[in-house]
Parts: C-alpha cells; sequence; structure tokens
C-alpha cells in the first residue's frame, strides 16, 4: 500500500475514507483489511491529538474514541443490548402518547366485555354506521316532522307557537290542547324538552342532520348561532344527541305504568349528573353522564362500571358498547323490545 498516497488522501478528506484507485488497493483478506484500520486510527488519533489537548476518553468530542482499537468496542456492544430509545418530548410526541394511551384504555375497557381482540378493528367502521343510523334514524325524520308542524300551525292561525320560537311550556301546552289535530306535537315536544333557549336548539337540530353523517359535530361544544359564540349555558352536541337517542327509544318501549310520563327507557337506562346510579344493583343496565362540561358518559352493567377514554369519540363508543352488550349478552333484546332486524333495527351497525 502506498502510505504517502493515503496522507494525502486523508489530508483531503479527513472524515471520509476514499475508495481505492488501484487493484493493490483492494484487500483480499482480514489480516491486511485489520492492519489498514489500525493505521488509519493511529493517523486519526494524531490529527485529533494535534488539533485538540483531548486525551482522555471521556473528553473526545464524539462517541468513536479513536485511542482506543476496534476491538475494544465490540466487547463493549456484545456486553450491552441494544435499546429503544426514548421518545421525544416535543408536543407530538405527548399527542402520540395520549392516543396511545387512550387506544390501551378502550383495549383493555373491551376486553372485559368481548374475548375477541380484532373488535377495535371495527371500531371506526361502528361508529361511521352508528352516526349514519341516528342521523337518517332520527335527526332527519324529526327535522321533516318540525316543519310539517309548524306548517299546520300557521296554517290554524297560531303563528305564535312555531316551533323554535315558542317557549317548550307553551308547546307541551298546545301539545295537551290540539293532540286531536296535531298528535306528533308531544311526540316533538320530547325531543325539545332539553333547554329554555329553543330557538338554538332546533337550529342546531336541523344542522346536526344536514351532511349525512353529523359533519357538524362537536363534542364538548355546540354551533355558534346569531354571531354569538357557544357557551355552557347551551347544550353540547354531545347532550343533544345523547338526548334524542333516549327519546327515540323512549317512543319505542312499550308504556310502563311505574313511568307516567312516557320517559320509560330514560328512567331506567340513563342517570346525569349529580344523580349518582347504585352499581351494588345487579339489575342496573344504564348509561351514566359523569361529566356535564366537557361531557363524559361511562356505562353501568352488572355491577360493572365500564369508562371508556374521555374525548370526541366517548359518547358514540359508549352507546355501541351499550348496545354491543345488548347483542352479544341480553340475545339483542331491552326488556321486551328487539333492537335487531324485527324491531328498532339498530343491532345492523355490528355486521354478522
Amino acid at each position: 500500500m502506498d502510505s504517502s498516497g493515503m496522507r494525502s488522501r486523508y489530508r483531503s478528506s479527513p472524515t471520509v475514507y476514499n475508495s481505492p484507485t488501484g487493484k493493490e488497493d483492494y484487500m483480499t483478506d482480514l489480516r491486511s483489511l485489520d492492519n489498514f484500520l489500525r493505521s488509519e486510527e493511529e493517523k486519526l488519533h494524531r490529527v485529533q491529538l494535534g488539533s485538540t489537548d483531548s486525551s482522555s476518553p471521556s473528553s473526545s468530542p464524539t462517541f468513536w474514541n479513536y485511542s482506543r482499537s476496534m476491538a475494544d468496542y465490540a466487547q463493549m456492544l456484545r456486553k450491552f443490548q441494544y435499546q429503544p430509545a426514548c421518545r421525544s418530548q416535543a408536543p407530538s410526541a405527548h399527542k402520540d402518547e395520549a392516543e396511545l394511551s387512550s387506544k390501551q384504555v378502550a383495549e383493555e375497557v373491551w376486553a372485559r366485555v368481548s374475548m375477541s381482540r380484532q373488535l377495535l378493528d371495527h371500531m371506526d367502521s361502528w361508529t361511521a354506521k352508528f352516526r349514519n343510523w341516528i342521523n337518517e334514524t332520527i335527526l332527519v325524520p324529526l327535522v321533516q316532522e318540525i316543519e310539517s308542524v309548524s306548517t299546520q300551525m300557521r296554517r290554524m292561525g297560531c303563528p305564535e307557537l312555531q316551533i323554535g320560537d315558542a317557549s317548550i311550556s307553551s308547546l307541551k301546552q298546545a301539545a295537551l290542547v290540539k293532540a286531536p289535530l296535531i298528535p306528533t306535537l308531544n311526540t316533538i315536544v320530547q325531543y325539545l324538552d332539553l333547554t329554555p333557549n329553543q330557538e338554538y336548539l332546533v337550529e342546531r337540530i336541523k344542522e346536526l342532520s344536514q351532511g349525512g353523517c353529523m359533519s357538524s359535530f362537536r363534542w364538548n361544544r355546540g354551533g355558534d348561532f346569531k354571531a354569538r359564540k357557544w357557551d355552557t349555558d347551551l347544550p353540547t352536541d354531545s347532550a343533544i344527541i345523547m338526548h334524542v337517542f333516549c327519546t327515540y327509544l323512549d317512543s319505542r318501549l312499550p308504556p310502563h305504568p311505574k313511568y307516567p310520563d312516557g320517559k320509560t327507557f330514560t328512567s331506567q337506562h340513563f342517570i346525569q349528573m349529580p344523580d349518582k346510579p347504585d352499581v351494588s344493583n345487579e339489575n342496573l343496565f344504564c348509561i351514566y353522564q359523569s361529566s356535564v362540561n366537557p361531557p363524559h358518559y361511562e356505562l353501568i352493567y352488572q355491577r360493572q362500571v365500564y369508562s371508556l377514554p374521555k374525548g370526541r369519540n366517548n359518547l358514540f363508543h359508549t352507546l355501541l358498547m351499550f348496545l354491543y352488550i345488548i347483542k352479544t349478552k341480553e340475545s339483542g333484546m331491552l326488556g321486551r323490545v328487539n333492537l335487531g332486524l324485527s324491531g328498532v333495527n339498530v343491532l345492523w351497525i355490528f355486521g354478522d
């Protein structure tokens, strides 16, 4: 090997080994390779000593300390196993950790209901189908009926009883007086009995019904109304959807003497703070709203509390778990009502 040529090439590029140029520069055995590497280490070490006074391994500016041989590092690498790098503390890393933690929590909660590990693979599909079912089965028909009843009210000479303008108490009174003429008014009143601000509620239900899959849904707030930003005196979209879902099932369950107000499902299967569920009651099967702002829902079943991760999908995933338990553990029956094809027909969202 031409040592003078190697030195000149080294000086021109101190950090990169140049490619051999002649046939005689190629190494054909391990011994010549080892000799070459040792000679290069010595040269680099001499240059480093000439440029900085760093004779100790700890003061070396890089991980590779050229005062030691490659064999020493090989021995060290054999001694220690490779470990995963620490996750960055950047905000995006915190977000990734939160999402990962949320998924792990969801897996653990669902594992208590079903042994299938593939369950969460279908969650996005189930959620989309469920949102579409709520829209097509509840919201769109409700908006159509509201417009129809408002038109009838105008024709009857009662423009002051327009739905969205009149107070909920006025509508309840009208539902009693005009029941023979407008039988569906009482049903509409049940859906609207959520907040005194009827104008906002009716407008927001109309907005949620547009787009096919509730694209304007905001889990922890609602929509802006008349140039006013949403505030906590108005119901969140989660509260609205939970209320219309419960009201719809109220209308599908048969009347019960214990619940003369007609809220058969709501009274048995929905509890909202400050009320608290009696978890010791083995017959209690309900959705519990443990927080209003931000909204958070939990499921109570057979003395167990199932709390799915907080956030935008908490409402839908809790309701999905409620329906999944009915499908898999209650033979598709909620009391005397079938939630399958021959009844409410909501269990189709889970597929076969």
